[in-house]
């Protein structure tokens, strides 16, 4: 058994197998630019992603930090101090007795008036007219 020997391909076959090859490596760069080109597209998304991720960091930091600001606040001072039930009751009472006494002023003046009114012998409406007039 021996082997014979392949023959050296010709000329033609020679070409056709370059021109072979050439198409093999055209698909094979086209793939990889295809490649590239999808990989560019997701690393670009990958970026803008992490630039938001880092400005919502940013964000994050500042808000933690202002509430640790507003946390270690010293408490503002209550606007009114507490009265215990005895004042309380003793202001409310004091309020209703000036509240009286502005009532019952008013309510002297309108008597005064009335009774001027009526010690005149004019009407109110006669009186509304003069100080109209």
């Amino acid at each position: 058994m021996s082997k014979e020997r392949k023959a050296y391909p010709t000329l033609e076959e020679r070409i056709v197998a370059a021109d072979k090859k050439i198409e093999e490596l055209t698909k094979l760069i086209d793939g990889r630019k295809k490649l590239i080109f999808t990989t560019e597209n997701k690393l670009n998304l990958r970026k803008a992603a992490l630039e938001k991720s880092i400005a919502d960091l940013e964000e994050a930091n500042k808000k933690k930090a202002r509430l640790i600001e507003i946390k270690n606040r010293p408490p503002k001072p209550p606007k009114t101090p507490k009265m215990d039930p005895e004042e309380r009751k003793a202001q409310r009472v004091a309020a209703m007795a000036k509240a009286r006494e502005v009532r019952a002023a008013k309510k002297a003046q309108a008597d005064a008036l009335m009774e001027a009114l009526q010690s005149s012998g004019k009407t109110v409406d006669e009186l509304l007219a003069i100080i109209k007039k």
